[in-house]
């Protein structure tokens, strides 16, 4: 009886075993199904004449330079030279504005009128400073004659110069006021008189504000409107502070603007600021232009990446690179048949862009593969008649 028992047991263990041993051969060839699936599904054939009517293209993975960078924001800015702000020498009422924001100026260009019944007292003032400065020279110089014929006194001499000097320094003083008003000398001294001053542009370029209206009052150096030259526009770049010690001047710097955030624009490093801005940690970095831009403007609002470290990197052209939902991979020449193009799709990773070439990287990959560099999206972008 016992060892009818045994029997049975023994009996049951072995098929069990079998049943697991069948079991985890299912699973492996289950496992060896699903890879084989995965792999076939990885897999795009195409016929050489569906490639040729698409204008798909073949090359070659490449061993590019590409650079580590640092992110910037900032904004394009002009010299101090290039500003200019319009001001009244003496309070006035404002009339006769010829321009509106956005106009383009020359310099010398007539702006504005400012009026104030004080001019007429000036100039007046000036007429008679140039009166008593030819009476007080006339009197300086017979005083002179009187002084080396020992016929006048000392102090009379003396008095005689002073005065003099003070009628110059008045008339001069007052020569320069009607010339910070625009107002010419002659026609005053002509007895042509005006309430009126001219306003013109100190520079050329474009008017960027204006701070009053007609018949609005402005006190002495009130701002009337500015002026801004864009001929030297130029990049006023913030770095954080831990990535200063990796700028130096002449590296190569990439930007975009508002607007037109496909177009990348190039500059480079001309100058590295000296002091840390305490509340945000950063260092101004001066970027010149190499491509200036017609429409770009002071104040216009930049995002930029500094080129520091090169590093070279597998590369291949933007148009390689095939997109599908978070997916982003290549296709990469597995067979070059008579009648037949064969494609393994292969995962990449994006690293670096730079001129059009993408650095990428994969395990599976490596300089000199074939790869699709052209026409992509006609085979997994649903627009072809590929095999799969």
């Amino acid at each position: 009886m016992k060892t009818l028992r045994i029997a049975i047991l023994l009996t049951i263990l072995t098929g069990l075993s079998i049943s697991c041993q069948e079991k985890d051969t299912q699973q492996v060839k289950d496992a060896t199904v699903a890879q084989q699936d995965e792999a076939n599904h990885n897999k795009i054939i195409i016929s050489k004449q569906q490639f040729e009517a698409n204008n798909m293209a073949i090359g070659q993975i490449a061993i590019d330079t590409f650079y580590q960078k640092v992110t910037a924001q900032g904004m394009l800015d002009v010299p101090p030279s290039h500003k200019a702000v319009v001001s009244s020498f003496l309070p006035g009422k404002v009339k006769n504005i010829k321009i509106i924001p956005g106009d383009k100026v020359r310099k010398g260009q007539l702006l504005a009128q400012i009026t104030d019944p004080n001019y007429i007292k000036i100039q007046q003032d000036y007429i008679q400073a140039k009166e008593n400065l030819a009476y007080q020279k006339e009197e300086y110089n017979r005083q002179k004659e009187l002084a080396k014929e020992g016929v006048s006194s000392q102090k009379k001499w003396q008095d005689t110069q002073r005065q003099y000097r003070t009628a110059k320094a008045r008339y001069y003083g007052l020569l320069e006021q009607l010339k910070m008003l625009h107002i010419n000398p002659k026609n005053v001294e002509n007895g042509i008189l005006s309430a009126t001053t001219n306003l013109y542009a100190p520079i050329g370029g474009y008017i960027s504000k204006l701070y009053v209206t007609e018949g609005s009052a402005v006190a002495e150096q009130d701002k009337i409107m500015e002026i801004i030259n864009n001929d030297h526009i130029h990049l006023e770049l913030q770095v954080f502070e831990k990535n200063i010690m990796k700028i130096q001047k002449g590296q190569k710097i990439t930007y975009n603007v508002p607007g037109l955030e496909d177009q990348i624009y190039k500059g480079y490093v001309k100058l590295i600021g000296h002091e840390i801005n305490p509340e945000t940690r950063s260092i101004l970095v001066h970027g010149h232009l190499e491509e200036p831009h017609p429409r770009f403007i002071a104040g216009l609002y930049v995002e930029a990446k500094i080129m520091t470290k090169q590093i070279p990197g597998l590369s291949v052209p933007d148009t390689a690179i095939i997109k599908d939902g978070n997916q982003v991979f290549i296709l990469k020449l597995i067979e070059n048949a008579d009648k037949t193009y064969e494609f393994v799709k292969i995962p990449v990773k994006i690293i670096e862009e730079n001129n059009q070439k993408i650095q990428i990287e994969s395990p599976k990959l490596k300089k000199g593969d074939e790869i699709l560099t052209k026409g992509g999206f006609f085979l997994v972008g649903g627009g072809g008649e590929g095999e799969h």
